[in-house]
């Protein structure tokens, strides 16, 4: 019976597997594969554009009403190019296959996947509004994943296919929380056995734990009270006064509320009479006291079909920083908080792309999947002096929020 040889189409279909076992959110979002550059080849810097659903109001009577099509999109970048390069014998390829999976290809592809997770961790928590939690104090109650799912459903997020992904401290945390609880005893006993919350419980249908969850680190001011400065304002900046004449940051990810301004259900548009959260899209500095322009998400819109809140802020209207301590004179101290997620998998986007094939005599393939949306190339190029295989995998990567109101930060 003939040899099984480690070549690069069998190298490359081993890292495959490894790297779709390996990935935890990333196996848990909308993975797009763009069957656009199968045939041209993908290069750094292109981008995918992700299309949003329609948001239409509903009419009264029989009279036609035309609304405007507003076709919304997400760009997704193709910025990052990751790889892992080893080298491995003839004699090592012909006979020592198990060798090369267990010291190459397992850690090669566990590798590329811990960088396109830390990657998309770190590309879309920033964007994400709705949360729940204190920054610096990890969870310790069910009650703190039920409102991150009230969160989501106060925004139609769809109720089946939820998933959460927690740091492990919180995992941990959260099953020791559960353990005497009235579930059933299967349940418990995995909870207790595994160390982790498992299955369908709390209104989400699959729990996992990431040790490469993103770390948040808040911003910071001094004893103030910051107001809105300008009644009516609307868009993705609004005028705030009223922070201390200190030195006063707020970071990329922060969140706050405005008092008076409650979000809105995007499908009944109906107020759901509890402030709508945003979130700081850009760090912002100001040592005057003013914070002239802070850029926020969601937009503020108050009417039509993209409707986010039920009323613009009024002047004066008091703004209230999560983890600050105290609306009216409190201080925010730069405080590192571990992110966890309860999400719907269509809030984010994940895609790789199609690597062109080198040339220069050197061998190429390519392993791809449109239904699991992943590309991974191997090049190997034969060294004879040495009797050497130099080998790199590659892969190209973007990630993205597409629509933010399908997922809730918990802060721990």
């Amino acid at each position: 019976m003939a040899n099984t040889l480690a070549t690069p189409s069998w190298t490359t279909k081993e890292v495959a597997r490894g790297f779709i076992n390996k990935l935890v959110f990333l196996a848990n979002v909308n993975r797009t594969y763009d069957s656009q550059y199968e045939i041209a080849g993908a290069k750094v810097g292109n981008t995918v554009n992700a299309r949003l659903p329609q948001r239409f109001t509903v009419t009264d009577g029989q009279a036609l009403q035309l609304q405007n099509l507003y076709d919304q999109t997400v760009p997704i970048s193709l910025t990052n190019q990751k790889n892992v390069a080893f080298g491995y014998s003839s004699q090592q390829a012909t006979t020592e296959l198990d060798n090369i999976r267990e010291r190459y290809i397992n850690p090669g592809s566990e590798a590329l996947a811990n960088a396109a997770e830390v990657l998309a961790f770190n590309a879309v928590y920033r964007d994400i509004y709705s949360s729940v939690g204190v920054p610096g104090t990890t969870p310790s109650a069910t009650l703190t994943y039920l409102q991150a799912g009230v969160k989501l459903t106060d925004l139609s997020t769809p109720l089946r296919g939820r998933c959460a992904v927690l740091d492990p401290l919180a995992m941990s945390t959260l099953a020791n929380t559960t353990s005497s609880l009235f579930n059933p005893t299967a349940v418990i006993s995995e909870n207790y056995e595994e160390g982790m919350f498992g299955r369908k419980q709390l209104g989400v249908d699959k729990w996992l734990q990431d040790p490469i969850n993103p770390v948040h680190t808040t911003g910071t001011f001094t004893a103030s009270t910051p107001l809105i400065n300008g009644a009516s304002q609307t868009g993705s900046t609004i005028a705030t006064n009223g922070w201390a004449s200190g030195a006063t940051t707020l970071n990329k990810g922060d969140v706050f509320t405005i008092a008076g301004v409650n979000s809105v259900n995007p499908l009944s548009y109906s107020s759901t009479g509890r402030l709508q959260q945003f979130v700081v899209t850009a760090t912002t500095s100001d040592a005057s006291g003013v914070m002239a322009t802070l850029p926020i998400s969601p937009s503020i819109i108050t009417s039509g079909q993209l409707q986010t809140v039920d009323a613009s802020p009024a002047n004066d209207a008091v703004i209230t920083v999560l983890g600050a301590t105290a609306a009216a004179g409190g201080t925010l101290a730069t405080t590192t908080s571990p992110q966890s997620f309860v999400y719907h998998p269509d809030a984010f986007a994940f895609v790789m792309a199609d690597l062109m094939k080198p040339g220069a005599g050197a061998e190429s393939t390519t392993v791809r999947s449109k239904a699991l949306g992943f590309s991974i190339r191997m090049v190997e190029q034969y060294q004879i002096g040495t009797d050497q295989n130099p080998s790199r995998l590659d892969i190209l990567i973007g990630a993205a929020t597409i629509q933010a109101r399908l997922a809730a930060r918990v802060w721990g």
